[in-house]
């Protein structure tokens, strides 16, 4: 029987005004939650900094909403009850003051951004505001991480000692030809990627954490000099796995929408839809380990590597009386207890259904909830401010070679 409790539609009472900031990947989770639940929250407008890719994906979602270019003025003109936050993550911190300013609640995609510096501007602006700002972990709302949370703090495995955390992800490859490949924009993955990890680990431990060590590499995606700067220049295609064709059309509705906006990001200046993956410039890595020892005797490694066959996020904690092994792509919780060797499993398949495990649509019900009730938010900028200092202590001890102190 899952612990996990989901909240009831009616909980809900009213219809929210949402704007939407950015048209990008995770816009589109939000639109797609809007389109199928169109009693919980009406989208009035969306802004960007290219249009067309907003009205690409109003279109797509059938979803009837204003476009704009600038965001203050979307903000004055449509009056949202709430925004949220989906512009690339070193641009959250602007638009998260003003809204914060405007007394509009806001919904901040991860991470809280880039810099603690940031960090610490939306926090200044939200305790001056009477507006909820709501940090967009959404791994803590899916159905496996809240069973694992709730079987540490139950007890049933007694005094935790370890934790590990492994997040393999196919699909990673493809930050190499977007804006997450740099630093400057994404933090490099320490952040862009692993901050979502990060606060698991966090969340998990119960704790501060005391010291971070970890060591990356760029193993595979390196410069080719066989190839060329774009696809569709390459002299390699045809053997290349990684080959993103932009002439042809795509499989699927959606594949072929999402193929259109990254063309028109590239009309308006953008990167190449078709960047090569290995010789398109970078400052980050596809894999890295990172070792994270918290004040409460509990340590923790988390495993990132976008070279895996396959996407899914695993966990392993072990305390002095049992321990769990976790598998979000499989819906699956084992928990074995150390002496008798007994087995206790969680089958969460029904459950993972949607984004990230079935994590999205139950952050989105909760953020309305917490909007509506007025409450704390499960993640705030208090937790978003950890994480970053965490993922930034990860990038600096790669740089340094050694253990970065907290």
């Amino acid at each position: 029987m899952s612990v996990v409790k989901n909240i009831k539609d009616n909980s809900i009472r009213s219809k929210m005004k949402i704007a939407i900031v950015g048209a990008g990947g995770r816009t589109t989770t939000f639109l797609n939650y809007f389109s199928q639940h169109p009693s919980e929250g009406e989208v009035v407008g969306i802004s960007d900094v290219i249009p067309e890719k907003a009205e690409l994906l109003l279109k797509y979602y059938k979803i009837n909403a204003q476009v704009f270019k600038d965001t203050e003025k979307m903000l004055d003109t449509v009056k949202p009850d709430a925004v949220i936050i989906c512009t690339p993550d070193f641009a959250h911190v602007e638009p998260s003051v003003l809204a914060l300013k405007q007394k509009i609640h806001v919904l901040c995609e991860k991470p809280m951004s880039t810099t603690l510096e940031d960090c610490d501007k939306i926090i200044e602006a939200a305790k001056k505001s009477s507006a909820i700002f709501y940090l967009g972990f959404n791994l803590r709302h899916g159905p496996v991480h809240a069973t694992v949370h709730e079987v540490i703090t139950s007890g049933r495995l007694g005094k935790i000692t370890t934790i590990e955390a492994n997040e393999y992800y196919y699909g990673g490859k493809t930050y190499f030809r977007r804006w997450n490949r740099f630093q400057k924009f994404g933090g490099g993955l320490w952040i862009t990627k692993a901050c979502h990890d990060f606060d698991l680990l966090n969340w998990m431990a119960g704790a501060d954490p005391a010291s971070v060590y970890a060591t990356a590499s760029l193993s595979h995606y390196k410069a080719n000099p066989q190839g060329a700067e774009q696809c569709r220049h390459c002299q390699i295609q045809h053997e290349c796995p990684d080959f993103f064709d932009v002439f042809t059309t795509q499989p699927s509705e959606w594949e072929q929408v999402w193929k259109e906006i990254r063309m028109t990001t590239e009309k308006n200046g953008g990167e190449p839809a078709d960047l090569c993956l290995f010789n398109a410039k970078k400052d980050t890595f596809d894999n890295g380990i990172a070792v994270v020892n918290y004040k409460n005797d509990i340590r923790a490694t988390y495993t990132v590597n976008v070279l895996a066959s396959r996407s899914s996020r695993q966990m392993r904690v072990i305390g002095t009386d049992g321990m769990l092994e976790a598998d979000m792509e499989h819906g699956s919780i084992e928990v074995i207890e150390r002496h008798s060797g007994r087995k206790h499993t969680y089958d969460l398949r029904e459950m993972i259904a949607g984004g990230h495990g079935g994590a999205d649509d139950r952050m989105i019900k909760d953020f309305l909830h917490t909007c509506h009730l007025g409450k704390k938010p499960k993640c705030g900028w208090s937790e978003g401010r950890l994480a970053v200092e965490v993922a930034l202590a990860a990038r600096e001890s790669c740089q340094r070679g050694s253990v970065v102190k907290l």
